[in-house]
């Protein structure tokens, strides 16, 4: 790897980095591309050799941590035997991310019509996520635990959303997080069984 290459690699490494810290802490709309320069040490012209704009740069700090929570889930997953176990590993591995990165999922899950009235021709981790949900609804369906007749689309998008204000309640009332997922999983479990 020539120097060029690791210098780029390493200032985009620092964008991403301030980036995130910044979107958490202050919001999409409050941070400005200057901002991200400036806290990833970088001149700000460094900022567009590698973003077209903040949206840009929003989306690819969604992207990141979209993959990053995959891979709590499938780890999660790897164990699950039923619906019910399958459900609850999912929810654990939710909350584990969410105590590994605070405020990330609440910066990510920002619905992108927030952020821009075009379409952006990328996925929002909200999408990857339900996408996740829907693969292992169809696997449930397959293995005769959850309804045939299910819409897993469908519902692996208002699980998604049932989630995000499940756990910002959640978060806001102080509850116990095993009742949390306990009372989630039990709700899910019983739209879903067949």
């Amino acid at each position: 790897m020539t120097g060029a290459v690791r210098r780029k690699l390493e200032s985009r490494r620092k964008l991403m980095a301030a980036a995130r810290k910044l979107f958490v802490e202050r919001g999409y709309h409050e941070t400005r591309p200057q901002d991200i320069s400036r806290e990833a040490g970088v001149g700000h012209g460094t900022f567009y050799l590698h973003f077209e704009d903040k949206l840009d740069c929003f989306l690819a700090f969604t992207e990141e941590a979209a993959e990053e929570l995959e891979v709590f889930l499938e780890a999660h997953l790897a164990g699950a035997n039923s619906l019910e176990d399958g459900i609850r590993e999912i929810l654990l591995a939710i909350f584990e991310y969410s105590d590994a990165n605070p405020g990330v999922l609440a910066a990510t899950l920002t619905d992108v019509s927030v952020l821009s009235k075009g379409d952006t021709g990328r996925k929002m981790p909200a999408d990857r996520w339900a996408e996740s949900w829907i693969k292992a609804l169809e696997h449930w369906k397959a293995t005769g635990e959850a309804l045939a007749d299910l819409d897993s689309r469908l519902a692996g998008y208002l699980i998604v959303g049932a989630i995000k204000q499940g756990g910002a309640y959640g978060f806001r009332q102080k509850l116990d997080r095993d009742t949390l997922i306990d009372g989630m999983t039990r709700l899910f479990v019983r739209a879903l069984k067949k």
